[in-house]
């Protein structure tokens, strides 16, 4: 008999992707639990941004061959 295993993801906000975090668990309460601790642990910082702001340079790009 294969037993169901549960995963936990998070969608922070529309813009950005489903994130699945690691750890696979046995059942949905265990889940529900890693992520409330996620949740818990979760640091925020708030920066102030100067009304006029410089465009960032992008970090990595990709090239692509056809």
């Amino acid at each position: 008999m294969v037993k169901n295993l549960y995963a936990v993801w998070i969608k922070i906000d529309e813009t950005l992707p489903w994130i699945e975090l690691k750890g696979v668990y046995q059942t949905k309460s265990e889940a529900k639990k890693a992520a409330e601790k996620f949740l818990n642990s979760i640091k925020i910082r708030i920066m102030k941004m100067p009304e006029k702001r410089r465009h960032m340079k992008a970090l990595a790009s990709l090239k692509t061959t056809c």
